[in-house]
């Protein structure tokens, strides 16, 4: 009785989420197992990682936003939509939609073509400010996912945590 237990707990730490941090340590996003280090489709990115399908690269920016300002996520969402549907000459309509992570105010944009005229490839990108930062988290993905990999890619946002706001309400 007492092997299979052990044996779970060695496993547990390989079977974890792989949970990456970046901005000097200050935020992180968990991983499915299986994700893989890859190179990002901007020089800027902290990083990037590819799905085990091979359908989804999401890398992440981070820019620091200066004393006494604040992040305009209604002018980020709207430029970058333009910008990304240009990357990727979608045709369609951009979606922006207002939300929050790990209580910080957030806003999510959508291109992802409804048929093969608006485009084959699709982004989604959410923008955090964290009042110190404006963290970018960008997916660039075929729009044919398969199930897990979509659940994945939601979990993976959803993960998203400010590392110093942990530490300090347990200082």
């Amino acid at each position: 009785m007492k092997w299979p237990i052990l044996l779970l707990a060695l496993l547990a730490p390989a079977l974890a989420n792989d949970r990456v941090t970046f901005a000097g340590d200050a935020y992180s996003l968990a991983f499915p197992q299986g994700w893989t280090k890859t190179k990002a489709p901007s020089a800027d990115a902290e990083f990037a990682r590819e799905s085990p399908d091979k359908a989804v690269i999401i890398s992440v920016n981070c820019d620091a936003v200066p004393e006494g300002a604040s992040a305009d996520l209604d002018a980020t969402g709207k430029a970058s939509a333009k910008s990304y549907a240009a990357a990727i000459q979608f045709k369609g309509e951009a979606r922006l939609s207002d939300g929050a992570l790990d209580g910080c105010d957030a806003k999510f944009l959508t291109l992802a073509p409804q048929n093969a005229e608006e485009g084959s490839i699709a982004m989604f990108a959410v923008f955090v400010d964290t009042k110190e930062h404006l963290v970018r988290i960008v997916s660039t993905m075929n729009p044919q996912l398969a199930d897990e990999t979509r659940e994945a890619c939601l979990a993976i946002v959803k993960s998203f945590r400010r590392e110093e706001a942990e530490s300090k309400d347990n200082g």
